[in-house]
């Protein structure tokens, strides 16, 4: 049976939230900082590499060598700067938005100040679907209502390590979901393990994987679908291949 109760954000979540709520949304300032702030690999290679350049230079020519070195580099890194950022300009626009989205998100969450705290005694044991980009859990919610995660393994997920390691398979299941943006922040097992399928089947294809979402009502992670938990399981199954 699942129950949801409202509770204060912990302090680390509402930290990282504030963090997301000061970035800026000016794209010239993001593009500025991307481009010049050597947080790409090469970037930041030529920003320790040229102080020792220019030192050498120092010593081996004197002052008239630095003089030349450091305007052949200007040109190099102005056009540089100029060829690398018209190619990279899309991917730094569509990095933007993302954050803008992100940071709109996090203000909405940190003005309602409160978060979704549930908790779920799994009665039956859930079900698992593999996919490309990480694995999908249904559970049964009780009240002919079905619980929804989609758990991606990116590295960013901490259900990922859960679920390769069976301690997601356990009878108790709590996490926190926050109120606008619906991001599940934490998520924790605990009780009884429950019965183990030796390998989740795997959703074959995109567009099995787009018939299945659609066909859920495309939930978002953490959401109930009002529908029974045994239909949900026959419609993925038969949706499969």
């Amino acid at each position: 049976m699942l129950t949801t109760a409202r509770v204060e954000i912990p302090a680390p979540v509402v930290a990282r939230l504030k963090h997301a709520a000061d970035y800026s949304d000016n794209v010239n300032d993001y593009a500025r900082e991307d481009l010049i702030g050597f947080k790409r690999p090469l970037a930041a290679t030529f920003a320790l590499l040229l102080p020792l350049t220019l030192a050498f230079a120092y010593y081996a020519g004197g002052p008239m060598m630095v003089l030349q070195l450091g305007l052949s580099i200007i040109l190099m890194v102005a056009f540089g700067i100029y060829v690398i950022g018209r190619q990279e300009w899309p991917n730094i626009v569509a990095k933007f938005q993302d954050c803008v989205m992100t940071k709109r998100k996090a203000i909405a969450d940190l003005r309602c100040g409160f978060g979704e705290s549930s908790f779920l005694s799994n009665g039956r044991a859930p079900q698992f679907f593999e996919h490309a980009n990480g694995v999908l859990a249904l559970a049964d919610a009780g009240d002919l209502k079905t619980l929804f995660f989609d758990i991606s393994k990116d590295g960013s997920d901490p259900r990922w390590a859960l679920y390769q390691s069976g301690e997601i398979r356990r009878r108790v299941w709590r996490w926190l979901r926050l109120p606008v943006s619906r991001e599940v922040v934490k998520f924790s097992t605990e009780g009884a393990r429950l019965a183990r399928v030796e390998k989740a089947p795997m959703i074959p294809s995109i567009e099995a994987w787009e018939a299945i979402n659609v066909s859920l009502g495309e939930p978002m992670d953490g959401a109930i679908i009002h529908r029974p938990f045994d239909e949900v399981i026959d419609d993925v199954n038969r949706l499969m291949f």
